[in-house]
């Protein structure tokens, strides 16, 4: 599996909200922090977007699709100087897949998706990004769109199976935006997500996701580059933003994580199953990533694993 969607897979949303609200008047709305990623559409007219932490405003227009990965507070408005009322006033016991009206309509109508995640995976996808990526191919905001609209029909109409689409469809608008905004900074930046736009860099993520337990080495991974050792570890660090081997134990941490969340883990076994030699040596290398050994992290899971797996740089 490319490493792109393998990542995806292991960060499956753990809730996904979807609606869309036609806002009439002048109104300016406070959406507070949040975990995961916002997905919008404008449906027709237009709005401003202002992410807390960002100097300037952006103005949406109809056809306008973008998303929000930072977690960041943000407001939407007609007007950015306009005092916000918060968020829950607006959207607060709105059944899942509602579509509404706030005052009244006819100025902007804009389709939504919050989806929220289990674990650090989703935070190695998403750390990357800019606060907005904005989706400028029509291909993808116009399956952006009609994603939302089919996730919107589903929950209304309620038939067998309807959970199991949502998901779906929430994976294909996450690779879409994702596989579009690649096409477009590629190259741009540092970061394990732009390096796959490098053939030999994107053979070397996908050999170490394909196979985390294997005893890579700079020398083997630079084989799998068909490049010198040297040059390897240069592109590789300038590319990936991290030295390969410590993208490796990050990789395999995260991976530890997700499975020692899961009832009755054993950290022996999933010492061995990354290819850990030693008990020890992996607890110490998962203390180091985590904060704490794998076994209070075991302990722990049941209440704590969300927030215990975001406190893992990446």
């Amino acid at each position: 599996m490319d490493p792109l969607s393998e990542v995806i897979r292991q960060s499956r949303p753990r809730s996904i909200t979807v609606g869309a609200t036609d806002v009439g008047g002048d109104v300016a709305i406070q959406f507070p922090a949040h975990e995961g990623a916002f997905l919008y559409c404008v449906e027709s007219g237009t709005c401003w977007l202002q992410v807390q932490g960002d100097a300037e405003g952006i103005h949406m227009h109809a056809g306008d699709c973008f998303m929000l990965p930072s977690g960041r507070p943000f407001v939407m408005a007609s007007d950015l100087a306009l005092p916000p009322v918060d968020a829950a006033a607006v959207f607060d016991g709105r059944p899942n897949g509602s579509v509404a009206a706030y005052n009244g309509g006819g100025r902007c109508m804009m389709f939504a998706a919050h989806f929220e995640f289990d674990g650090g995976f989703s935070r190695f996808l998403f750390s990357e990004l800019d606060t907005v990526v904005r989706v400028k191919e029509p291909e993808a905001r116009a399956t952006l769109r009609e994603a939302i609209d089919q996730m919107i029909d589903e929950l209304q109409r309620g038939r067998p199976g309807c959970e199991v689409v949502v998901d779906h469809l929430a994976h294909i608008a996450l690779v879409k935006i994702l596989r579009f905004h690649l096409a477009e900074v590629a190259h741009a930046r540092p970061g394990w997500l732009y390096a796959l736009a490098d053939s030999r860099m994107g053979a070397a993520i996908s050999a170490m996701h394909d196979a985390p337990s294997q005893r890579w080495t700079v020398a083997s991974l630079a084989g799998v580059s068909a490049m010198s050792r040297t040059a390897f570890a240069t592109r590789f660090k300038t590319t990936v933003g991290h030295a390969p081997m410590d993208y490796l134990t990050k990789l395999r941490m995260l991976i530890a994580a997700k499975r020692l969340a899961e009832p009755r883990a054993r950290v022996s076994v999933v010492a061995r199953e990354l290819g850990y030699e030693s008990e020890s040596s992996f607890s110490a290398a998962f203390k180091r990533a985590m904060g704490l050994s794998p076994r209070r992290y075991t302990e722990s899971a049941g209440r704590h694993a969300q927030t215990t797996e975001g406190q893992m740089s990446v």
